[in-house]
C-alpha cells in the first residue's frame, strides 16, 4: 500500500503543458499566510477533495521515500487542517511543501509566496512607468 501511494505522490509533478491552476494563479498577489491558506483550499479542492487523512498519509509516504526517520515522517491531521486554516501567524515551509506535492502541484511557488507572507522576504516592487 506505501509503494502505491509514493508513486501517486511522486508522480504528481505539474508538466509545462499543463494549464496553471486557479490556486497558483490566485498564489501570485498572496501577501499574508491567510491567503496562502485560502489558495492551498483551492487546491484542495482542484485535487479532488481529499480528506486530511489522506493528504497526511501521502506526506508520510512522501516523507519515507525521501529516507525522513518513522518518528519524524507522519504529521498528525489536525497539524495538516491547520495549514487551510486563516489566522496563522506561522506555517510550517516544509510541511506547506509535502502537502502541495501530495495534492500534485510544484511547490516552488508556494515556497516563494509562503517567504512572502511570512515576512522572510519582500515583495518585488512594482515597476514605476515612465511617461
Amino acid at each position: 500500500m506505501v509503494t502505491s501511494q509514493v508513486t501517486a505522490v511522486v508522480s504528481c509533478a505539474c508538466r509545462a503543458d499543463e494549464p496553471r491552476s486557479a490556486a497558483v494563479s490566485r498564489l501570485d498577489g498572496a501577501r499574508t499566510l491567510d491567503v496562502v491558506a485560502e489558495c492551498l483550499a483551492l487546491l484542495r479542492q482542484e485535487a479532488g477533495n481529499p480528506s486530511y487523512t489522506t493528504i497526511a498519509r501521502r506526506v508520510s509516504a512522501a516523507r519515507a521515500a525521501r529516507g525522513v526517520p518513522a518518528e519524524e515522517r507522519t504529521p498528525g491531521r489536525v497539524t495538516v487542517y491547520d495549514c487551510f486554516r486563516a489566522g496563522r501567524r506561522r506555517m510550517d515551509v516544509e510541511l506547506l511543501s509535502d502537502i502541495v506535492r501530495a495534492l500534485g502541484a510544484d511547490p516552488t511557488p508556494w515556497r516563494r509566496a509562503h517567504s512572502v507572507a511570512s515576512g522572510s522576504a519582500r515583495p518585488l516592487p512594482a515597476v514605476a512607468r515612465r511617461r
